[in-house]
């Protein structure tokens, strides 16, 4: 509650920033493609409040796609934690049942029936 707080307390005022900086650069601005200025083709001219939008929601792209990169490993690592668990989680369930036929068979045993101990167990495919 209070890291919401704390964000509101920080965003707001930026978003008001942004706002007034929108609302007072409305007049287009000329934009050059062309370092040396040889070659008028390569300019246009755009609203300097748009300009900044597209420039802030690029490196916001490029960020996440950044970001999305260098966390490869770590997702790698996560689905091949996830993959020993489930095999893990399988054999101790084919363990679990050998441990109950065996416990099956201690008692059959002692009630002077035959053992099943000693029969395969069936795989799971």
């Amino acid at each position: 509650m209070i890291a919401k707080i704390i964000a509101a307390l920080i965003l707001l005022p930026i978003a008001v920033v942004l706002v007034v900086f929108m609302v007072v650069n409305r007049g287009d601005v000329t934009v050059s493609l062309d370092p040396f200025g040889s070659i008028p083709q390569l300019s246009f001219e755009a609203s300097l409040s748009i300009l900044l939008m597209c420039a802030v929601l690029a490196g916001v792209i490029l960020g996440g796609i950044g970001t999305f990169l260098t966390q490869a490993h770590h997702r790698r690592a996560s689905y091949k934690r996830k993959h020993e668990i489930e095999r893990l989680e399988r054999e101790m369930a084919k363990q679990d049942e050998r441990i109950r036929m065996l416990e099956e068979d201690r008692a059959a045993t002692a009630a002077g029936e035959g053992s099943r101990a000693l029969a395969p167990v069936a795989r799971a495919a």
